[in-house]
C-alpha cells in the first residue's frame, strides 16, 4: 500500500508500508509509534529495572501495558496516562482495561481507576497473543499454563477442521495434508515456543499429542501405533526439536541487538539471574539444549557467533532421537530400518525423516495406508498383536507368536504375504 503525505497543500513522495491490520491500514503501526512518541512517564523508584533500564510502560501499537512494583505507583502511572489521552484526544476503555499481579498479593486490594472509572482485577489476562495468570506463581510453566492450554486447543479445533476436508473430497493425500499441517496447524503449536520453553512435560505434552494425532490420521495410523513412524515417514520434524530451534533463533536475534535496547537488556538480566543461581529463561534454555545436546555450552557471556550452525546441529539430533524410538521397539520398527527410498542417481538409500515416495506414488489411499500398518508394525499380526497384555492374557515371548496357520513360524509380514 502506498501514502503520500499532505501539508499545506505540498505532498511527499510516495512511500509503501507492508505491515499493519487486517482492514487494509499497514501504516496503523507507524501511526501509533509517532502518536505515542512523547508519552512518557517520570522514572520512579517501583519502575522495573533490567541491567540499569528503567521500564515503566510498554506500548505494542494500541495494546498498553503500565508495569509498576507497588499499586501506588500502578494508579500514579494510571493517572498520568489518563491525562496524556485527555490533552492527545484519546478515551481510555476502562471495561476492556484490566489489573493484574504477579507474586504476593496487597494485604487489602485497593480499586485502581482511570479518571472515575474503576478497572477490573483480572485473574487471566492476555498481551500480545500470550495468556498468562494472576498470581504469586513461582514457576513459570504455572504462569503461562492458560496459553498452552488455549493454544492446544485453537490447535486441535483448527486439526479436526483440516481433517474434516475428506468428508468432501475423500482421503486427504499425505503431500498435502502436511502443507495444510503447516499452515494452519503448526502456528498454534510454535506461538510463544520462543518464551514458553519447554519448562512442563505435562503442559507440552498437549501440544505434542495434537501433532501426533494429526499425523496419525494422515497416515491411517492407531493410537497404538510407534510414535517415531509418523516422523521418519512423513519427514516432519518433532515439537520438542521445533521449539529448540526457535529458541535459538531467537537467542541468536537478541544476541545481535545493542546494549541500549530493552530486548538485550532483558537477556542480560536472564544471564545474570542465572549466574546467581536463580531461574531465569536463560537457565531454562541451557537445561532444553543439554537434554537434546550436552556439547552446546551456553557460557555466561555467549555472543551469536559461538552457536554456530545449531539448527543444522539440532536437526541432527532429532534425527538420532527418531532413531533412538525406533531401537527402543525394535521387534516393531525393523521394517522401518529396512526402507530405502529413491536417489537422484538411480540407487537407492535409507534415510530417516523424509516424506517417503511410496505415499505419493500409491494413490489408491487404502492400499497405501495398508502398506504404512505393514511397515510401521501397526497391523493385526501375532508379532505385534501379542506382545499387548490384558487382564486375561500375560504378554507371549516373540519366538511363541506364530502363524495362525502354519503353526511353524513366528507371524510377521514377510512370513505372511510371502511364506505362508
Amino acid at each position: 500500500m502506498q501514502y503520500k503525505v499532505c501539508h499545506q497543500n505540498e505532498f511527499s513522495d510516495p512511500f509503501g508500508a507492508d505491515i499493519g491490520i487486517m482492514i487494509g491500514d499497514t501504516l496503523s503501526p507507524e501511526f501509533w509509534i509517532l502518536y505515542m512518541a512523547d508519552f512518557e512517564i517520570p522514572p520512579t523508584a517501583d519502575d522495573i529495572e533490567l541491567m540499569g533500564m528503567l521500564i515503566s510502560h510498554l506500548e505494542q501499537v494500541d495494546d498498553l501495558l503500565l508495569l509498576a512494583l507497588l499499586p501506588e505507583g500502578l494508579q500514579c502511572k494510571m493517572d498520568i496516562f489518563y491525562q496524556w489521552c485527555q490533552v492527545n484526544f484519546l478515551i481510555i476503555n476502562a471495561i476492556k482495561s484490566g489489573i493484574s499481579y504477579h507474586g504476593p498479593a496487597p494485604a487489602i486490594m485497593p480499586v485502581f481507576r482511570f479518571g472515575n472509572s474503576p478497572v477490573a482485577l483480572l485473574m487471566e489476562y492476555v498481551y500480545v497473543g500470550m495468556h498468562f495468570r494472576t498470581g504469586n506463581y513461582r514457576v513459570f510453566s504455572s504462569l503461562i499454563k492458560p496459553h498452552i492450554v488455549e493454544k492446544a486447543q485453537k490447535a486441535r479445533k483448527t486439526a479436526h477442521a483440516v481433517l474434516h476436508v475428506e468428508s468432501m473430497i475423500g482421503t486427504l493425500p499425505v503431500h498435502e495434508g502436511k502443507i495444510l499441517y503447516m499452515g494452519c496447524v503448526d502456528p498454534h503449536l510454535i506461538y510463544g515456543c520462543r518464551v514458553t520453553l519447554k519448562t512442563s512435560s505435562q503442559l507440552f505434552d498437549l501440544l505434542f499429542d495434537v501433532q501426533k494425532a494429526f499425523f496419525r490420521h494422515l497416515l491411517g495410523l492407531s493410537k497404538t501405533s510407534i510414535k517415531a513412524a509418523i516422523f521418519l515417514e512423513t519427514g516432519i520434524m518433532p515439537l520438542q526439536f521445533c521449539w529448540l530451534i526457535l529458541a535459538l533463533c531467537s537467542l541468536s536475534y537478541f544476541l545481535k541487538r545493542p546494549a541500549d535496547t530493552y530486548v538485550r537488556a532483558v537477556l542480560n538480566e536472564s544471564i545474570s539471574l542465572h549466574t546467581q543461581g536463580k531461574c531465569s529463561w536463560f537457565g531454562d534454555l541451557k537445561i532444553n539444549i543439554t537434554r537434546v545436546y550436552a556439547d552446546i555450552l551456553l557460557s555466561a557471556g555467549p555472543d551469536s557467533d559461538m552457536l554456530g550452525d545449531f539448527t543444522k546441529i539440532i536437526t541432527n539430533e532429532a534425527l538420532r532421537w527418531v532413531e533412538s524410538e525406533l531401537e527402543r521397539v525394535d521387534k516393531r520398527s525393523y521394517l522401518l530400518k529396512l526402507h530405502q527410498e529413491p536417489h537422484e542417481n538411480g540407487g537407492s538409500k535409507y534415510c530417516t525423516m523424509w516424506l517417503r515416495q511410496y505415499l505419493k506414488d500409491i494413490q489408491n489411499a487404502q492400499h497405501r495406508k495398508a502398506l504404512t500398518h505393514l511397515l510401521s508394525g501397526d497391523h493385526p499380526l501375532a508379532v505385534v498383536h501379542l506382545t499387548w497384555t490384558d487382564n486375561h492374557r500375560i504378554q507371549v515371548p516373540h519366538d511363541e507368536r506364530v502363524c495362525q496357520f502354519c503353526k511353524r513360524a513366528v507371524e510377521t509380514p514377510e512370513h505372511a504375504l510371502l511364506e505362508c
